[in-house]
């Protein structure tokens, strides 16, 4: 009988081009739906110009008793340290999906939870400064910088907020991008004098 030996690639060989592929892939990915790709940051109240040069959007409306009532329980919760459930937890359109999961007192600050979804038919690029918000006062909170999220159609990302407020009994969320024709804009607590 005739032995024939096979010329085989030397198994080391193999996995460091394994490797080299990996690497490849995960270092060219840039976000999709099972990434861990996260919109953080903490807020700061945005300057005098920053704030006259923006559209604040619409007053908080009065809102009906039985809202009334539930938002006024959110914000007891909220003041004893739980976590809560936005009065309008989910703000979208044709493009993007918006879901507040929570509203929790942490430290000085309010954090923000949620998810934000690209639901159009192409890639969407989500920066941090796009979200605002307005407390009772009227103070606005903005991000500073320019971390953004590169979702895919069908992709999310995390949303980890914390605004520097302490107590609030009304919050106005505003998601804008100019360059999408993207503007949200939703009451997350609201409670009335």
């Amino acid at each position: 009988m005739f032995s024939q030996r096979v010329n085989s690639p030397h198994p080391a060989l193999i996995g460091v081009i394994i490797g080299l592929v990996l690497i490849f892939l995960v270092s060219t990915r840039s976000c999709n739906p099972d990434s861990e790709q996260t919109l953080r940051s903490r807020f700061a109240e945005a300057n005098a110009t920053q704030v006259a040069s923006q559209d604040l959007g619409t007053p908080i409306l009065p809102l009906p008793a039985p809202v009334q009532e539930w938002s006024s329980t959110a914000i007891a919760r909220l003041q004893g340290g739980e976590a809560v459930v936005p009065i309008t937890p989910v703000v979208t359109n044709n493009k993007l999906k918006v879901d507040i999961q929570s509203l929790q007192q942490v430290g000085d600050g309010l954090q923000i939870k949620g998810l934000v979804t690209n639901i159009s038919s192409k890639e969407l690029r989500v920066p941090l400064s796009a979200f605002r918000f307005t407390d009772q006062s009227g103070t606005v909170y903005a991000a500073q910088g320019d971390a953004a999220a590169n979702l895919p159609p069908n992709a999310n990302t995390t949303l980890d907020l914390t605004l520097p407020i302490k107590n609030p009994t009304a919050l106005t969320m505003v998601v804008e991008i100019p360059a999408e024709e993207i503007r949200l804009e939703v009451n997350l607590l609201a409670q009335q004098q």
